[in-house]
């Protein structure tokens, strides 16, 4: 079944609730893809990681406003980049993420995990 039209509505909604023009589906789906499989070499800065993990909170944001098949549709695209991210990053315990962004109770899980290994986890560490 084709969902185009679907997706085209949940992106014109989600753009008139705030999030930037540049934002889509496949576009979110391939940063979030990008980075899980990066995460671990990351070498950006810690406010660049937190703008990435905003592309999880897009996908979560989206599939809420999706039907139910194009919401497992869209849960199968980023399964393995959920997977993958999990399996490289570690509890962030310390909440030091919280440091550099506004990090609540009801944020996804990837807001309360930080790289295991890699630079940003080193940089992260020294500010423990």
């Amino acid at each position: 079944m084709d969902h185009a039209d679907e997706v085209r509505a949940i992106e014109s909604d989600m753009r008139a609730a705030g999030w930037a023009g540049h934002t889509s589906l496949d576009r979110e789906v391939r940063s979030w893809n990008q980075l899980s499989a990066e995460v671990n070499t990351y070498e950006a800065t810690v406010d660049d990681y937190t703008n990435d993990l905003c592309s999880r909170d897009y996908l979560a944001s989206f599939t809420s406003s999706a039907s139910e098949d194009l919401r497992a549709k869209v849960q199968q695209r980023i399964a393995g980049a959920d997977a993958t991210f999990r399996a490289a990053t570690t509890d962030d315990a310390e909440a030091l993420l919280a440091k550099y962004y506004r990090v609540d109770l009801k944020d996804g899980w990837w807001w309360r995990r930080r790289p295991s290994s890699g630079p940003l986890a080193e940089w992260l560490s020294h500010w423990a």
